[in-house]
């Protein structure tokens, strides 16, 4: 590149050139300082663990609501609560780089306490026969969600 500025007189030399070297340059280094910035979220077997072991318990028990009394289920409930709070904290915890996991855990958590809060308000069978069953069906798609979202994470060691 020197010789291109210091031989003016060379049939070679084109000031256009110079500028458009500069300006590809500028753009390769601002393209390469972005990419610094992005956050990887990396696979996490904890998470993969809590969501398969949340969705079973989870979908078992909202389904169950269609044919327990409220009374019989209050235990369960309590401890399902507590370990979707617990997942959920365990997602939040990880930071930015993990806000879709996160997103998707406080999705399951609202699906899960408005089955709850349906099935206090209204019992087994009053919404029909199914309706747990169902709530439990879309309940397990959530959860299908954050699983295959988790197995798509970058899974090199940090």
């Amino acid at each position: 590149m020197n010789s291109l500025l210091n031989n003016k007189n060379s049939h070679s030399y084109n000031p256009y050139y110079l500028v458009k070297f500069i300006l590809i340059s500028a753009a390769v280094l601002v393209a390469l300082s972005g990419c610094s910035g992005i956050p990887i979220s990396y696979y996490d077997t904890n998470t993969y663990k809590n969501l398969t072991g949340l969705k079973v318990e989870t979908t078992m028990l909202v389904a169950s609501f269609d044919s327990k009394s409220i009374n019989k289920n209050a235990e369960r409930i309590e401890k399902v609560t507590m370990n979707l709070r617990k997942a959920y904290e365990y997602e939040k915890g990880k930071g930015e780089p993990n806000s879709d996991t996160m997103r998707q855990f406080r999705k399951i958590v609202k699906l899960f306490e408005s089955d709850v809060k349906d099935y206090r308000e209204n019992g087994p069978k009053s919404l029909g026969k199914k309706y747990f069953q169902e709530a439990a069906i879309v309940l397990g798609q959530a959860f299908d969600i954050a699983i295959s979202t988790e197995n798509l994470k970058n899974k090199d060691k940090r």
